[in-house]
């Protein structure tokens, strides 16, 4: 088990101590990874990252990542009826893309709002 969450790790391409961090595990904790993790830590780690199939990482069988997820679009939108498929890693990207352009935007109106006094 510790051999696939160092290979996720290196996916991921983070250090064994920014993912203990991430999680809130032990310093250590990957180092001391035997052939099990108890369930509590387990769902630490998939609250963290969701896209990590537990499976995978407990047994070694399926895919290291969870497949794709399928939206379907609804009518009016810009992509017109076409199913997309996006990793959660992708649509937390983009969330945040959004947040920082939430941010700027409103520092925009602030300031025309102060030219405007």
């Amino acid at each position: 088990m510790k051999e696939r969450l160092i290979e996720f790790l290196a996916y991921l391409n983070i250090s064994q101590k920014k993912f203990e961090e991430n999680v809130g595990l032990s310093n250590g904790f990957v180092d001391k990874v035997g052939d099990s993790i108890r369930t509590n830590n387990l769902n630490k780690i998939s609250a963290i990252y969701p896209d990590l199939n537990l499976n995978w990482l407990k047994t070694g069988e399926g895919e290291m990542i969870k497949s794709v997820i399928t939206q379907n679009n609804v009518d009016g939108d810009n992509i017109q009826g076409y199913n997309v498929n996006i990793k959660k890693t992708e649509t937390e990207k983009l969330l945040d893309l959004l947040k920082t352009k939430d941010e700027q935007i409103n520092r925009l109106i602030g300031i025309i709002e102060k030219s405007n006094k």
